[in-house]
């Protein structure tokens, strides 16, 4: 996975966020899945430098998941997972695709 943008979020974000977001980080990246087997999962590790344990990750991508379950979370300092689980009977193998991870930083945790 390489990754072509990194931006850090603008502190104007709405007062009810303030209060529960410390930071707030988006990374964008180019990924090319393998292709992901009948009920099984695929995986992918992005650093992401202040990530932590405990933060919240949103995850999106740019094309059509065809009935894939996209999934992200902070699997260690600095390392966020992305995966695609297939619950289907056959394979699915996605294009080439952008990944937008967004680490939300929690006042509590930190």
């Amino acid at each position: 996975m390489t990754i072509s943008s990194v931006v850090q979020l603008s502190p104007q974000m709405p007062r009810q966020f303030q209060d529960l977001v410390r930071d707030c980080i988006e990374y964008e990246a180019l990924w090319n899945p393998a292709s992901c087997p009948s009920n099984g999962e695929v995986h992918e590790e992005m650093t992401i430098p202040g990530a932590a344990l405990g933060d919240m990750v949103l995850v999106s991508i740019d094309v059509d998941v065809q009935d894939l379950d996209v999934v992200a979370h902070v699997t260690a300092a600095n390392t966020v997972t992305v995966g695609l689980h297939n619950p289907s009977a056959g394979a699915v193998d996605l294009a080439e695709c952008n990944v937008h991870v967004v680490v939300l930083q929690l006042r509590h945790r930190h």
